[in-house]
């Protein structure tokens, strides 16, 4: 099942939530809506769902406009950050309750939603826990269970709200790999909404980079990491370094340092290099390269993180160091970096 959303606005109030977005997810995708808080990704993942309404635009699945139609109508399964469970109900009812409250002729008889339930809890790896109440559970199984009752109406879309946000660390990598697992056994179209950039990258076919109610990027994971189309896409996905710097002559200028770059095509000119952490060589003081001071170096994995301060700034650099003799606090360092992006001051 396709999804296209055409011009989409959305405003509350005097505050524009979504400003005149396009997107499409092909069938069969798994799409990341990443950006920080505010961004609109939630708003808009709500307005393809049928739970808010735009402004303006289009929502379509396969070609047919669902614009006006309630999530009811739109078959999807939607599953909330913080459960949604009923308490009160056993887990099994928890998740047979979509389809329980169908109109008669469309509810399936009570013996096949106790074989569809069943099915669903063998799926979701909580077989034999039907009898238990939320409550009793964990918090990883009490997502699994949002995630079997979104199923159990048999959803053309999976569309999800940061459905790990409420998780710890370590249940989180494993739910999102068995996520990722259920999302390619049932050939649905999924959307999710997160603002975990790990989580983005390795569950998604393609992210969408979204900030103050725009479209910053779509692009798969390896792109949006190794290509950011903007310095937002650069600072807020995966660690960087961002310094002021100017453009003369074709040579990028640290103060009246002039750097040593791979070639680049910013113009004369104030601007911002970005630069990751690993993708730097430290050489001697004197080269032309960034002058620093190492101020704290500790090991991290298989290299050393290093923090450097340069002369007139405040904030240190992050490096990474791979080598067997660590430079240590104190000593003086240049800094090149081997990949950096460089954005013009808008």
């Amino acid at each position: 099942m396709g999804i296209t959303v055409s011009g989409i606005s959305k405003r509350f109030g005097g505050f524009t939530a979504l400003g005149d977005i396009d997107l499409e997810a092909k069938p069969g995708e798994f799409l990341a809506l990443l950006g920080p808080s505010g961004s609109g990704k939630t708003t808009l993942l709500r307005i393809i769902a049928g739970l808010e309404f735009p402004d303006a635009g289009t929502v379509a699945f396969d070609g047919v406009d669902v614009t006006n139609q309630p999530i009811t109508d739109r078959g999807v399964g939607f599953v909330f950050q913080q459960y949604a469970l009923f308490r009160h109900m056993t887990v099994a009812d928890n998740v047979a309750f979509g389809l329980t409250v169908r109109k008669k002729r469309d509810r399936p008889a009570k013996a096949e939603i106790a074989r569809r339930v069943e099915e669903l809890l063998d799926l979701v790896h909580l077989k034999g826990l039907g009898r238990r109440y939320p409550a009793q559970l964990s918090g990883g199984q009490r997502q699994r269970v949002a995630l079997a009752r979104a199923l159990a109406v048999e959803p053309r879309i999976l569309l999800l709200d940061e459905p790990f946000g409420a998780l710890d660390a370590k249940v989180r990598k494993d739910l999102r790999r068995w996520l990722r697992e259920l999302h390619d056994r049932m050939g649905l179209t999924s959307i999710f909404v997160t603002h975990d950039q790990e989580e983005a990258l390795e569950l998604a076919d393609r992210v969408v980079v979204m900030d103050h109610g725009k479209i910053e990027q779509i692009a798969t994971p390896e792109t949006i990491y190794n290509d950011p189309a903007s310095a937002f896409v650069f600072d807020f996905v995966g660690e960087s370094n961002r310094l002021p710097i100017s453009v003369r002559g074709g040579t990028a200028h640290f103060g009246q340092h002039p750097l040593d770059l791979p070639p680049h095509e910013a113009a004369d000119g104030e601007a911002t290099l970005f630069f990751r952490p690993h993708d730097v060589e430290i050489v001697d003081d004197g080269a032309p390269a960034l002058p620093a001071v190492v101020t704290l170096a500790r090991p991290r994995g298989g290299a050393t993180r290093i923090e450097a301060s340069i002369t007139g700034r405040e904030a240190p650099l992050e490096l990474d160091y791979k080598g067997d003799a660590p430079p240590r606090p104190g000593d003086r360092i240049g800094v090149r970096p081997l990949r950096a992006r460089l954005f013009g001051v808008q």
